[in-house]
C-alpha cells in the first residue's frame, strides 16, 4: 500500500497518554499513512510502549530516539527522515477522529499538482467543546500570505504540508534553545506559497499541565534568540500601528530579560518604535 502521508508526532516523558493518540490511529478509515515518534529524550517508558505498539503491527510506526533539544528540534528531526508526500504534526496529547486520514487524502489530491499550494488545514478542537458537526465540514478556500481566520469555537488550525516544501522550510537551530515558535515557519511558508484553508474538525485534544504552552511567556524569555527572530518575522506582515507598537513593547521586554545588547534591543527592529516603548514607559513612572 502507497503511503502518501506521515503523522508525525514529537514526544517527551508522554508515555501515559500516547495510547489514546495510537487508538486513534489503529481505528484509521484509511491505514495509508506512517505514524513517525521522534522521541525528545524521554525518561519514562516511552521506548517500551511505542515497542509493543509495533509489535502489534496494526499501522506502520517508526520510531527515533535524540536527546533533549526541544520539539522545533525534533520536528526538524522528523522531516529530514520522512519519504511520503505529505506531513502533518498531531502532538501527543492530541488524537484524530477516525475519518481523518481519509479526509486528508481528499484533500491532498485536489491540491498536489499545484505547485503553488503548499499545503491544507484542518481543525483540531477540545476535546471539551460540544459543537454541531453537521456545520463543518463544508467550506475550503484558498488563502495567499498570512491568514487571518475566525470560527465559531474556539480551537486552531492544524497545517498539512507537501512534505518537499515544509524541508525547504526547516526551524532555526539555536543550540542553547529548547523552543521555537511555530508561526514562525508558518509565516515564512504563507509568504511564498497558499493554502488551502478547511473548515473540518478532525483533531481533538487540550493542553495539559506538562505542556509546552503552559507557561508561553516564560517560554519567549528562555529561548530569545527564536522569540526576538519570530517578533522580527511578524514585523513583516501588514499590521496596524497598534500591533506594531505591541509587539515593540514584547520585543523590547525580552530582549531586555534576556541581556541582549543595548545595539539587538534597540535596533533590532524599529527604532522608533522601541524610543516611543521607552517614552510610554517613563511617563508610566512619573503618573
Amino acid at each position: 500500500m502507497q503511503k502518501f502521508l506521515t503523522i508525525f508526532t514529537p514526544t517527551y516523558n508522554r508515555a501515559y497518554i500516547l495510547p489514546k493518540l495510537y487508538r486513534s490511529l489503529i481505528n484509521q478509515s484509511n491505514k495509508k499513512f506512517i505514524w513517525l515518534i521522534v522521541d525528545d529524550g524521554s525518561s519514562d517508558e516511552t521506548k517500551d510502549l511505542i515497542m509493543k505498539f509495533q509489535a502489534e503491527n496494526l499501522v506502520e510506526i517508526q520510531y527515533i530516539y535524540q536527546e533533549n533539544r526541544g520539539k522545533h528540534f525534533a520536528v526538524n528531526n522528523g522531516l529530514r527522515n520522512t519519504k511520503t508526500e505529505f506531513f502533518t504534526v498531531i502532538d501527543s496529547d492530541d488524537f484524530l477522529s477516525d475519518n481523518a486520514v481519509e479526509e486528508m487524502e481528499k484533500l491532498s489530491e485536489k491540491i498536489k499538482n499545484d505547485r503553488q499550494i503548499a499545503g491544507f488545514t484542518f481543525i483540531r478542537f477540545s476535546e471539551k467543546t460540544n459543537f454541531d458537526s453537521e456545520k463543518y465540514g463544508k467550506i475550503e478556500w484558498l488563502v495567499s500570505g498570512r491568514a487571518e481566520y475566525e470560527w465559531e469555537f474556539p480551537g486552531e488550525m492544524i497545517y498539512c504540508f507537501k512534505t518537499e516544501i515544509h524541508q525547504q522550510f526547516m526551524f532555526p537551530e539555536f543550540e542553547d534553545e529548547k523552543f521555537c515558535p511555530e508561526s514562525l515557519v508558518f509565516r515564512r511558508i504563507e509568504r511564498k506559497f497558499k493554502i488551502l484553508f478547511t473548515d473540518k474538525v478532525l483533531a481533538f485534544g487540550d493542553y495539559l499541565e506538562d505542556g509546552l504552552m503552559s507557561n508561553y511567556y516564560q517560554l519567549l524569555i528562555k529561548n530569545p534568540k527564536s522569540s526576538l527572530l519570530n517578533i522580527k518575522e511578524r514585523f513583516q506582515d501588514d499590521l496596524s500601528q497598534s500591533e506594531k507598537f505591541y509587539l515593540a513593547k514584547n520585543y523590547w521586554d525580552i530582549a531586555s530579560k534576556s541581556g541582549a545588547s543595548f545595539t539587538e534591543k534597540f535596533f533590532g527592529i524599529n527604532p522608533f518604535l522601541i524610543f516611543k516603548v521607552l517614552m510610554n514607559k517613563l511617563k508610566s513612572k512619573h503618573k
